[in-house]
């Protein structure tokens, strides 16, 4: 299993009075925008697929989720097919391809 941070991190903006200020940038929402991007061509199946894993995460009220290493498989495939990432990007596509690799083991009830 894979452990995405999804935490949001500050990035640096520029305002329209030419100030910079500092912004958090939505982890989480860009995450499960990448899963249905356009330039993916997603056909109506794993159109469906990512869109329960854009739902799963979604609903993760954690500061980071454990994906099962197909799920990991369509962030970094969305993230080596999507092209247009800029300076804001290079922590959340490190997130996603450096992801830490986590054994999980299962409890038994008692």
């Amino acid at each position: 299993m894979k452990k995405l941070n999804l935490e949001n991190y500050n990035i640096d903006v520029v305002a329209t009075n030419g100030e910079k200020k500092q912004i958090p940038y939505d982890v989480k929402e860009t995450v499960i925008s990448i899963l249905m991007h356009p330039k993916l061509g997603l056909n109506g199946r794993d159109l469906l697929l990512a869109s329960e894993l854009a739902l799963k995460i979604e609903k993760c009220d954690e500061s980071f989720i454990l994906l099962e290493d197909e799920e990991h498989k369509k962030l970094v495939n969305a993230v080596n097919t999507i092209k247009g990432f800029n300076r804001n990007e290079v922590e959340f596509v490190k997130r996603i391809l450096n992801a830490e690799t986590v054994d999980v083991t299962e409890q038994k009830a008692k």
